[in-house]
């Protein structure tokens, strides 16, 4: 640590920095890619984009954990009785299930930070698929190794 002028410790800001623009959208859903931006090893936290196509909807799914989203293009929906549309933020609390559907005329980006897996779930609530921080670090370094690509270290803070 050391002292500021007046006695006052400062603090070195212990941080890391990740330019989206450098990073890949990687084929995920029909419909639907993503960006990886962080992926955290230790609590399961997924920091990603995800575009969509107009018209697509993601399976229903089930959150373990809380999701906080930013609409940053386009619009979607839960049906529920709003659109998000940019500038907006949805809170999702930990075990809601529900399918987004895009209801934009143009590509919907959205910024997530999700806490734990999504748990893909059929139409009797059984799970048919599990994504969480390892399935997307693995998605991630298939579609580097195919694409020529240099993945970068998105676990690393």
């Amino acid at each position: 640590m050391n002292e500021a002028l007046g006695g006052h410790p400062v603090h070195q800001a212990l941080a890391s920095h990740t330019n989206p623009k450098s990073l890949p959208w990687v084929p995920w859903a029909e419909g639907h890619s993503i960006k990886l931006i962080k992926l955290n090893p230790i609590t399961g936290q997924i920091i990603l984009f995800i575009r969509s196509v107009p018209g697509a909807a993601l399976q229903m799914h089930f959150h373990p954990g809380t999701v906080v989203v930013y609409t940053v293009q386009g619009a979607w929906t839960y049906d529920e009785g709003w659109v998000s549309e940019p500038g907006d933020v949805v809170f999702e609390v930990a075990g809601s299930t529900h399918s987004p559907r895009m209801v934009g005329k143009e590509d919907t980006i959205v910024f997530a930070v999700i806490e734990g897996a999504l748990d893909f779930v059929d139409n009797a609530g059984h799970t048919i698929a599990t994504e969480n921080w390892q399935t997307f670090l693995q998605r991630y370094h298939d579609h580097c190794a195919e694409n020529g690509l240099t993945p970068v270290d998105i676990t690393k803070f």
